[in-house]
């Protein structure tokens, strides 16, 4: 389904703000937890049973679901920038090779300066990769894609099978002791330039180890996913995407939600967490993702919530200036330059904040786009690319 007077494509957008906000549910655990928390929560104690729903519902329904499908929107826009140049009787490599090294200059600044868990670089990385590759037929890209996906995530999903067989002894770190939790939750205290050291150590960590090992293979298959369902018309309403979405939302519901469930009531068992629950997470991570997607897609072409389709699609189209901002905000509110709150609010509590900064970021779409067609960002970012073609 093209949007009026455009070519873009309305259920992309729809679903690019959808996403845009959902990956605050999870990135804000980053921003505000020690990591040994976010996996086992009782590391540090009791957890109530408030803080129980809320992981249970992150990580079953959340957590990597909605980063799978931005990569793979990400492939499909690939696709429609290129296709915009060609229809303009211009080829599309300068300015797509200009707009992704546009990219990694504002991933790296991110990364650097904001926060080490910065996905531009990456996404601009592969994207170059990918990008020679989207005249390949759609069901070879999407046959390589999920190989890709799949062959990124298969040695922690093979692991996961043999700890099934045979569990392994719960690790040291799983429990920490009074000294390594204070030391946790005092990671992120001092002033922006004390943190410094530790956040480029980290981001120089993602942005080399990382993402040769896991980011590259992982990221660039589910965009040829991207690339693969948009040839295909899978995004304008061309295929039976309820079909599709029933199946998924079928299995990777159930599956998802069963094995956080049994995690949970299993004591966040160290034994468990290596096995049963990391591989229904590698395998219903993409499967859940897929009926997400085909749920979406279902959305936009009803007339349900006609007013919030319209608002997620503005939130959408400033997804770039959103994610910065939201990495702006968590960082005054958790580190110790601004608000010092690493540590010091529950995983329920945490909801409330995600929620509050979704009522900002949705009140400052709605009057930018009073007065501009564009996101600040991304009005700079396609003036950078633009210019530099002249």
């Amino acid at each position: 389904m093209l949007s009026a007077g455009s070519n873009r494509i309305a259920s992309l957008d729809l679903m690019r703000g959808v996403v845009i906000l959902m990956i605050l549910v999870i990135n804000i655990n980053y921003f505000s937890t020690p990591s040994l928390l976010r996996y086992n929560p009782l590391a540090f104690g009791e957890f109530s049973d408030v803080d129980k729903w809320t992981w249970f519902f992150e990580y079953a329904f959340v957590k990597q679901r909605f980063m799978t499908m931005l990569a793979i929107l990400y492939g499909a826009g690939i696709v429609l920038f290129a296709n915009k140049y060609i229809k303009q009787g211009v080829s599309p490599t300068k300015p797509f090779i200009l707009r992704s090294l546009l990219l990694i200059m504002f991933g790296l600044i991110h990364a650097y300066l904001i926060w080490d868990g910065d996905i531009l670089v990456a996404y601009a990385l592969c994207g170059l990769i990918v990008y020679w590759l989207r005249n390949i037929k759609p069901v070879l890209l999407i046959s390589i894609g999920v190989i890709l996906a799949f062959g990124a995530t298969s040695p922690d999903i093979y692991a996961s099978m043999l700890a099934i067989v045979n569990p392994p002894e719960t690790s040291p770190y799983w429990f920490a002791d009074a000294e390594t939790q204070e030391q946790m939750l005092t990671a992120y205290q001092g002033s922006w330039w004390q943190l410094t050291p530790e956040r480029v150590e980290r981001a120089i960590s993602r942005q080399s180890w990382d993402f040769l090992y896991f980011t590259l293979w992982r990221c660039a298959g589910l965009m040829m996913i991207g690339m693969g369902l948009i040839n295909t018309g899978f995004f304008s309403g061309e295929r039976n995407h309820k079909v599709i979405m029933w199946w998924c939302l079928l299995i990777g519901v159930p599956v998802s939600a069963l094995t956080a469930w049994l995690y949970i009531e299993s004591g966040f068992s160290y034994q468990f967490f290596m096995s049963y629950l990391s591989v229904s997470f590698y395998i219903g991570g993409l499967v859940l993702a897929m009926g997400y997607l085909c749920l979406f897609i279902v959305w936009s072409q009803s007339n349900f919530a006609k007013v919030l389709q319209s608002l997620m699609a503005q939130v959408g189209r400033m997804a770039f200036t959103l994610y910065i901002m939201q990495s702006i905000i968590c960082g005054f509110i958790f580190y110790g330059y601004g608000l010092d709150m690493y540590g010091k609010v529950s995983r329920s509590e945490l909801t409330l904040v995600t929620l509050a900064i979704w009522v900002v970021q949705i009140l400052f779409v709605k009057l930018w786009f009073n007065y501009f067609k564009q996101g600040p960002l991304e009005t700079l970012w396609r003036k950078g690319y633009s210019w530099g073609q002249r």
